[in-house]
């Protein structure tokens, strides 16, 4: 796999980032221009009613349900031109599904801009960097604590994605991936929180110098999973599920997957025998296709949702089973996407358009007493003055 070229290696690691990187400049259509008919497109718009958030560019990250009815969504802010450019942190929270958004003061010492809950009313907060440790942020009772939890002795980079609490606020498993010093090389990473430290847990041995995960659910101590995407032969990556038994971290055997080059980046577990993951399949066609498979305790199996294309960032659980959210690029503007399983199968969400000239993209979805709410970025502006505004819709 050390063969791997470099332009393979850069659509692998935009694969990678893609859940917090925005439309490049030349994705933007020109001044000018916007998506055609997007209120024809809505017929049934009036089904989502437009969320207000506070004043202010910006792009947002993945919401989570941090507790019963409490909500937080985190993101970053770019602020200055050229060489002075930076960017800032932001976060929002509301309660309930029809509660105002508010900005959420984070301490300097949390350099988090992705959030996760602690199963116990608390939230995780981390986020990628350089080094051989990821700094990861807790949030219970009106307290902060801050620890470093190890990606590997020999990382330039890397960071923690997903989070998932085994029935104890002090039995935590994360997940994410290390870079060493080699930039066609990745790994990755598991660790454990016991309530005083992050430990670093051994991984399977995949045979291959590039694997990387996203996501972690946990059913039990003894009942663990984990998924992502791990390099293939070919140079495109291939979907990747992992599971903890108690004992150890092994492979699972997706034969239906194994064809279907690209990755898994939402898992959802709904019980014991009961799985869902979502991703996308990425191919040399260049024309990426939504994942949905499902495990139902002897195999997992591909799911046809009536999706036609793009990437899925968002996976939650609905009163009749699941629902995914994402988004397509098309003729440089993003057309948000998201469908629901029912009792009668898959249908769409008729997520709402924006009429901004770079589209919206979802970044993921919660359900709050029943309502569902979708949070994302719409784009605007040129390839020299691009725009970011956070968005969020409820039904």
């Amino acid at each position: 796999m050390r063969h791997r070229t470099t332009a393979t290696t850069l659509l692998l690691t935009a694969a990678l980032l893609v859940a917090a990187a925005p439309a490049n400049a030349q994705s933007v259509p020109p001044p000018g221009t916007r998506a055609q008919d997007a209120q024809a497109q809505d017929a049934n718009a009036r089904t989502w009613r437009t969320d207000a958030l506070p004043d202010g560019e910006g792009v947002l990250n993945q919401p989570v349900r941090v507790g019963g009815h409490t909500t937080w969504v985190l993101g970053g802010r770019t602020i200055g031109q050229g060489r002075e450019q930076s960017s800032v942190r932001v976060a929002y929270t509301r309660d309930g599904a029809d509660g105002s958004w508010r900005e959420l003061a984070l301490p300097d010492s949390v350099k988090g801009r992705t959030a996760s809950s602690d199963g116990s009313g608390g939230t995780w907060v981390t986020s990628s960097g350089q080094g051989t440790t990821a700094s990861v942020s807790r949030y219970r009772a009106g307290q902060w604590q801050t620890r470093e939890a190890p990606l590997h002795e020999h990382a330039m980079g890397g960071g923690l994605t997903g989070f998932a609490t085994a029935g104890d606020p002090n039995d935590v498993w994360a997940v994410g991936y290390y870079q060493p010093d080699d930039y066609l090389t990745f790994y990755g990473v598991i660790d454990h929180w016991d309530g005083r430290t992050w430990q670093s847990v051994p991984t399977p041995d995949l045979g291959t110098d590039y694997w990387t995960l996203s996501a972690v659910v946990a059913n039990s101590p003894t009942d663990i999973w984990a998924s992502g995407d791990v390099g293939n032969e070919d140079g495109w990556p291939r979907p990747l599920l992992l599971h903890y038994d108690g004992r150890s971290w092994t492979k699972a055997a997706t034969p239906e997957l194994d064809t279907r080059p690209g990755e898994l980046t939402e898992l959802l577990a709904l019980g014991p025998n009961d799985i869902w993951a979502a991703g996308a399949e990425i191919n040399s066609s260049r024309r990426d296709k939504p994942t949905v498979a499902h495990y139902d305790g002897h195999r997992w199996t591909y799911q046809e949702t009536g999706i036609a294309a793009g990437r899925l960032y968002g996976l939650v659980r609905t009163q009749d089973g699941v629902a995914v959210v994402g988004a397509a690029l098309a003729s440089g503007v993003y057309q948000p996407t998201g469908a629901r399983l029912t009792r009668h199968g898959w249908e769409s969400l008729d997520l709402p358009q924006s009429t901004t000239n770079g589209g919206r993209r979802p970044s993921g979805i919660v359900n709050v007493a029943g309502r569902l709410t979708v949070t994302g970025t719409d784009y605007a502006g040129t390839d020299d003055t691009r725009v970011e505004r956070p968005f969020s819709v409820t039904r």
